[in-house]
């Protein structure tokens, strides 16, 4: 298993909580929980990524958590009638209509005991309406809707634990194969005119519109990439500035060694954004405001090795994205922390648990939208 593949992030000790009420409640969806606290100068929200059962929404401004209108996929046995069924969700890049949900073993091809798994994957709005979907045979991973709504590209795995059987492919939305190609990668982002970027070792690869054929690529600088490779990117809403991480090391399972960056979209003008006062900053997750002004990033995050063994939470800082001739500092410590990063304030507990992250059940990253 390459740790390359899965991005997967060292522990840390501390969260910034304010409110210890998030656990999940005794309906059918768990308590949506309030806070008093203040996100000062954000607006928009964090939609939840990453796997677990239900969707949520962070208020940017409060750091208030609610949980989406029908997104209690494992009650759902008539839509995914499999019996261990492993939900992601994906929010519509600058969006706030649709978002994806990718439900991996959601049922068997046919009703043979021995017929191979699908993934079920249906586009929703933020009212819970499920609007389109499709299945595919086998697991499907990262998934990223076109601006227009019209087509999805993800990456398929047709062979888990093999090398050289994943494929990136794009589908209409009704399910439609359009362009295909073998590649293993896990990191996409469309254009507005129907390109997509993904990461690919030390380059970025942007291809022609709605295809998976490379048209251009640019490669990171020795002195910036160090032997490593992108972990994870995101590109602007003007479509201006890429912010991206670069990892230089690993651990079997749980952690890689990442700093972040930002640079124009030709590839010129890159600099460092954020590091850590000492040791090794673990930081991922890169998501730019929809007003383009900040950047939120997650440092420390881990998942668990297997499914006995839950992970920790990283901690949420949101930084300037104007260069202003400095590296950001992210850290715990008011004053070992740059004056001008807001460490994100926010209410999310796992059930049952006391000022706990769940990330597990949660989410590992977030998508910032309007």
């Amino acid at each position: 298993m390459s740790c390359k593949r899965y991005f997967l992030l060292n522990c840390v000790a501390l969260l910034f909580i304010t409110s210890c009420g998030g656990g999940g409640g005794s309906g059918d969806e768990p308590e949506t929980t309030n806070t008093n606290s203040s996100n000062e100068g954000l607006s928009g929200y964090l939609f939840s990524q990453g796997p677990g059962n239900y969707a949520y929404l962070l208020d940017a401004l409060s750091g208030s958590a609610s949980v989406i209108a029908n997104t209690d996929w494992s009650s759902q046995e008539n839509r995914f009638p499999g019996g261990l069924v492993k939900f992601r969700k994906r929010a519509v890049q600058n969006d706030h209509s649709y978002f994806l949900v990718n439900a991996m073993h959601c049922k068997k091809e046919n009703e043979d005991a021995l017929a191979r798994d699908m993934s079920c994957i249906y586009l929703q709005n933020y009212d819970g309406n499920f609007i389109d979907g499709f299945d595919l045979l086998h697991d499907v991973y990262e998934l990223q809707m076109s601006y227009d709504y019209q087509y999805i590209a993800l990456f398929r795995d047709f062979n888990p634990g093999s090398s050289n059987q994943e494929w990136f492919e794009i589908y209409t939305r009704n399910g439609d194969l359009l362009s295909y190609r073998r590649l293993e990668s896990r990191k996409i982002r469309w254009f507005r005119d129907g390109r997509i970027m993904y990461l690919d070792g030390p380059r970025f690869v942007i291809t022609k519109p709605y295809s998976t054929e490379g048209d251009r690529t640019m490669t990171l600088p020795e002195n910036i990439s160090n032997g490593g490779w992108l972990s994870d990117f995101d590109i602007s809403n003007d479509e201006m500035q890429i912010a991206f991480t670069v990892a230089t090391d690993s651990t079997a399972f749980t952690s890689i060694v990442a700093k972040a960056y930002v640079m124009n979209i030709d590839g010129t003008n890159i600099r460092l954004l954020a590091d850590v006062p000492e040791g090794d900053p673990k930081i991922t997750s890169p998501s730019w405001s929809p007003d383009g002004r900040w950047i939120l990033l997650e440092e420390g995050y881990v998942t668990g090795q297997d499914s006995d063994v839950l992970g920790a939470s990283g901690n949420l800082y949101v930084v300037p994205a104007e260069d202003q001739g400095k590296v950001y500092m992210l850290s715990t410590v008011t004053n070992e922390r740059s004056k001008e990063v807001i460490p994100f304030i926010h209410d999310i507990d796992g059930p049952g648990s006391s000022n706990v992250f769940n990330t597990k059940s949660y989410g590992e990253a977030f998508e910032w939208i309007p």
